[in-house]
């Protein structure tokens, strides 16, 4: 097991390519919190902004540098980034409404063609009872 070694794409460093080694560092603190910063920024919006607007603003954040970063118990988000956050949330919601809806009714039924051939034409119950189904084939 000479020079092969492990990318962490979360801490962006490398490793021992050794099971032990990456259980260890995948259960250690750094790679936690790197993992979860991550794992945050795909995170659903509404989540965040309903989350984010309960929040006192970060004095520490708006004076410079936060050291707790995504672990703050305070708002690191401005109001015109909230703003933001919160027409993404609505244009979201606006274009899940807009999606087409299922017909509960079969289309054959509202829209007959003419011309069909008579396997393609609706069945026609009427016609149906008028058969003779005692004819032989051929």
């Amino acid at each position: 097991m000479g020079g092969k070694s492990y990318y962490c794409d979360y801490c962006c460093c490398f490793m021992k390519n050794d099971l032990n080694v990456r259980k260890l560092h995948n259960g250690g603190i750094s790679h936690t919190i790197a993992k979860t910063n991550y794992m945050k920024h795909y995170e659903d919006p509404k989540k965040i902004l309903d989350e984010e607007r309960k929040k006192t603003p970060c004095k520490r954040y708006f004076g410079g540098y936060c050291k707790f970063e995504m672990y703050c118990k305070y708002c690191h988000y401005s109001e015109k980034e909230l703003q933001e956050l919160e027409k993404l949330v609505l244009a979201k919601k606006k274009a899940n409404s807009k999606k087409r809806k299922k017909s509960t009714k079969w289309p054959w039924k509202t829209h007959t063609q003419k011309g069909l051939p008579i396997s393609l034409q609706p069945i026609q119950l009427a016609r149906l009872e008028r058969t003779n189904f005692e004819l032989s084939w051929g």
